[in-house]
């Protein structure tokens, strides 16, 4: 049951993180790297701290997602009447990617932190292998 509540999780950060501003994620680094995490033997403890980061996460993708439409940026805003301003919609872009990959950069690193040595030990021999399989 646990891992399927965790399953639903990934997709729904993958798909929130996807949709949220249409920023440019790494979508599938951010789920491998959830799942390897995921699959070390975690305590009830750990578990129930990573799934309250989890809620975090998704209370912070709401705000972006709400708040990404509320800028005082407006799309008129992005044309003069000669030109589509490019550089001005890529520092409106750029920043709204920054907020998000902070929000994400945020859980992993608390993830991160409730693992003892030996699970990150662990979780960084999974990512050679996973490395070096690609690599052949």
């Amino acid at each position: 049951m646990v891992k399927i509540i965790l399953i639903l999780l990934v997709s729904i950060v993958s798909l929130q993180a996807k949709s949220s501003v249409d920023a440019c994620v790494p979508i599938g680094k951010i789920v491998i790297l959830k799942k390897s995490i995921m699959s070390l033997d975690l305590s009830k403890d750990q578990k129930d701290k990573l799934l309250k980061y989890e809620e975090k996460l998704k209370d912070e993708l709401s705000k972006i997602k709400d708040g990404a439409y509320d800028k005082k940026e407006r799309l008129s805003d992005l044309f003069s009447e000669k030109e589509f301003l490019r550089k001005k919609f890529i520092d409106i872009a750029t920043q709204e990617n920054i907020v998000l990959m902070d929000a994400i950069a945020e859980y992993f690193e608390n993830m991160y932190k409730a693992l003892n040595s030996e699970q990150r030990e662990k979780l960084i021999k999974k990512f050679k292998r996973i490395e070096k399989k690609r690599n052949e």
